[in-house]
């Protein structure tokens, strides 16, 4: 192992895709330094900066010497509290608490921010998770760039949620992700579920028909693509088979287009491919899962990945000692 060659990976130490990729780091060749900013943990990082100096520590060890960096994960500030049990604790602490997440995530963020001005590399940029969070803002920025996408609302006004699945058949899911698309159902639009779309707005999009296709793009090129069958709205949910499969050049160049757009060096792309040989781009995923695409993948993702990373991180270390 050379324990001169790191690749940084960022997200929870104990989730299964950060150990999965530092144990293929390991394999080939090179030493994974796993950067856990789980939530309930103490914080990690220091940051200085002053004069003409810059310098960040993760628990108390310098990371000048890391060049590349894959992003799994950055949480975002919203502690869980349980408002029933403790509800004296909310009053006396919970700004304290959210004060301490909000002030925990903007000195992640700062630091992840402040990559690129250091001649850092982060896969991916941290900007990008914000096409998961904010999903109108990646609709609409595919939309522009004349990728189709579904027909999309996102409504807090049940009529309007009426009018639009008038004519066609809906799913919905959350504008920040974290839940499973669902078919609007009869009992969706019934006057109490409708009413609840007054707290918080929800993701409304026309249900397309055709073959659930997910292609994974590193750095402009196709690594992987497949066929995901199974019978459910959201193929996450229930049994699914997953099918490697070759993509035409049109659908190929449609997903490059497509994280060229958002800024993406490695997404996972999830399209329909419907009976009449067009297809529909449903979302592009900043931080794609891929462990379990690997076990039918005839080149495993993880491993490709990996070489990309150390690939950057050789050449950024020749150009230092040039």
């Amino acid at each position: 192992m050379n324990r001169d060659l790191r690749i940084g990976i960022i997200g929870a130490a104990n989730e299964r895709h950060c150990k999965y990729m530092a144990r293929e780091i390991e394999r080939q060749g090179a030493l994974p330094v796993i950067l856990d900013n789980a939530p309930n943990l103490p914080f990690p990082l220091t940051m200085f900066s002053g004069g003409k100096e810059y310098d960040v520590h993760y628990q108390k060890s310098p990371l000048e010497n890391i060049d590349v960096f894959f992003l799994r994960a950055l949480f975002i500030p919203t502690p869980a509290i349980d408002t029933e049990s403790i509800q004296q604790q909310i009053e006396e602490d919970g700004y304290v608490a959210i004060a301490a997440q909000r002030e925990r995530y903007a000195t992640w963020l700062a630091w992840l921010k402040n990559m690129p001005l250091q001649g850092k590399l982060l896969v991916n940029p941290v900007d990008t998770l914000l096409l998961h969070f904010a999903k109108p803002f990646q609709l609409e920025s595919l939309r522009r760039a004349g990728l189709p996408i579904p027909k999309t609302l996102i409504t807090g006004d049940g009529e309007q949620v009426l009018e639009f699945s008038r004519h066609r058949d809906v799913v919905y899911k959350p504008v920040a992700g974290g839940a499973l698309c669902r078919l609007l159902s009869s009992e969706d639009k019934t006057k109490e579920r409708l009413e609840t779309l007054a707290h918080a707005p929800v993701l409304f999009q026309e249900y397309i028909s055709g073959k659930d296709i997910r292609v994974f793009i590193l750095d402009g090129e196709v690594i992987a693509a497949f066929e995901i069958a199974g019978g459910e709205t959201d193929y996450r949910e229930g049994e699914t088979t997953l099918i490697p499969i070759r993509i035409s050049d049109t659908i190929a160049s449609f997903c490059i287009l497509a994280c060229r757009t958002l800024g993406l060096i490695f997404s996972g792309v999830d399209l329909k491919l419907c009976t009449d040989g067009s297809v529909v781009l449903i979302e592009c995923n900043p931080s794609p899962m891929f462990e379990g695409f690997d076990r039918k993948a005839p080149v495993s993702i993880v491993s490709q990945l990996t070489q990309y990373l150390i690939r950057k991180a050789r050449t950024t270390k020749q150009a230092v000692i040039r």
